[in-house]
């Protein structure tokens, strides 16, 4: 069972019924959860009728393999939008000694959220009343949000290393399964390319070329069409490397390329 069909199927288990509530619950695209809801029915782990969607049994790999014992990190640390909770900040409805006041009518991104290091990925390192970082998965994507009290534990050993790993077999997926590794660190956003760090990726997107095995040079997209040029001469140096053994790469972070791009590169690499 992939990511996306696990947080399809524990929203179900925690009463989500409609395709708004998988949604809010889960925070994933229609597209995705109705892929997800597709799998579930073929694996016969849900029905869906006239009053909506119904798991046919509580399964086995829904269930966190561990528990959350003290740790009450996700209930400071991320954003509910549903009780007005923002980052950060240590939910209205948190307890000392008794816990969630609200347990029983809790969000449905609450009853569904199951971090990480509870799903039993993460070693005891992040456990993340310790670490101040909380992991969880997407189809598309690492989520990591940092507690603005150690913002920059994630760049510390031996989590730096590991969002590092996870980011490179993300990039090396192919087509529609490679994921981003992103995190949320105070007002700060980054994107991990390996051992680089792009901060304040657009919503256009990020173009990139290898420099060593785990390490890139970046462009951040400032349009759709800025990014398409960026991987258009992306493209033509990787022609170009190919013909004549090595292409220089533009060191312009955010320069906007335009055609035809193989006369400047050749020029600027000594080919021309």
């Amino acid at each position: 069972m992939d990511q996306a069909m696990l947080s399809v199927a524990r929203a179900v288990e925690a009463g989500a019924t409609t395709m708004k509530g998988v949604i809010d619950a889960t925070g994933l695209s229609r597209l995705k959860i109705e892929r997800a809801l597709n799998a579930l029915e073929k694996q016969k782990l849900l029905v869906r009728d006239g009053q909506g969607f119904r798991g046919t049994s509580p399964t086995r790999t829904a269930q966190p393999a561990r528990q959350c014992g003290s740790c009450n990190a996700c209930c400071d640390i991320l954003e509910v939008a549903a009780v007005d909770k923002p980052v950060n900040q240590l939910c209205r409805h948190w307890r000392t000694g008794t816990g969630c006041t609200i347990y029983e009518r809790r969000p449905q991104m609450c009853r569904s959220f199951v971090c990480a290091w509870l799903q039993g990925h993460l070693d005891d390192d992040w456990f993340p009343a310790k670490s101040g970082i909380i992991v969880h998965f997407s189809q598309d994507a690492v989520n990591v949000t940092v507690d603005d009290h150690c913002p920059d534990r994630w760049r510390e050993e031996p989590y730096f290393s590991k969002l590092a790993e996870w980011s490179l077999n993300g990039i090396k997926r192919i087509g529609n399964r490679g994921y981003a590794t992103l995190v949320v660190s105070g007002a700060g956003r980054f994107l991990l390319l390996g051992r680089t760090v792009v901060p304040e990726p657009t919503l256009f997107g990020t173009a990139f070329l290898p420099l060593t095995a785990d390490t890139f040079r970046f462009w951040r997209a400032k349009s759709p069409e800025h990014l398409q040029r960026l991987h258009e001469r992306i493209a033509e140096i990787e022609q170009i490397r190919q013909e004549f053994g090595s292409c220089t790469i533009p060191s312009n972070e955010d320069d906007d390329p335009q055609a035809p791009y193989r006369p400047a590169l050749l020029r600027l690499s000594h080919h021309a």
